[in-house]
């Protein structure tokens, strides 16, 4: 997993837990939201899923298999153009 992607998704994370209005906005509408708040426009057959864990339900996430990688993944360089190369800070945070 790319530094850049961790970096997103813990800022995504953050927010979700601070801003009931924008956790809801995720669990309705991932990719909207990623989008909306990271500044960055994903391709048409790009999909996220956000599950939300409780008492009852806990996820683990396994990677594709080495050289599975989807046509439609982003690879660490194309997600830094599309980020502007610069990396993301999120809204009033720099890069």
């Amino acid at each position: 997993m790319s530094n850049l992607r961790i970096k997103l998704e813990q800022q995504i994370i953050d927010k979700a837990m601070k801003d009931d209005s924008f956790r809801k906005h995720l669990l309705e509408d991932p990719k909207t939201a990623f989008e909306q708040e990271s500044g960055i426009t994903l391709p048409a057959s790009f999909k996220i899923t956000v599950l939300q864990e409780d008492q009852h339900n806990v996820y683990l996430i396994l990677p594709p298999f080495r050289g599975d990688v989807a046509e439609d993944e982003l690879s660490e360089a194309e997600l830094a153009s599309v980020a502007g190369g610069t990396g993301w800070g999120g809204p009033g945070q720099g890069s």
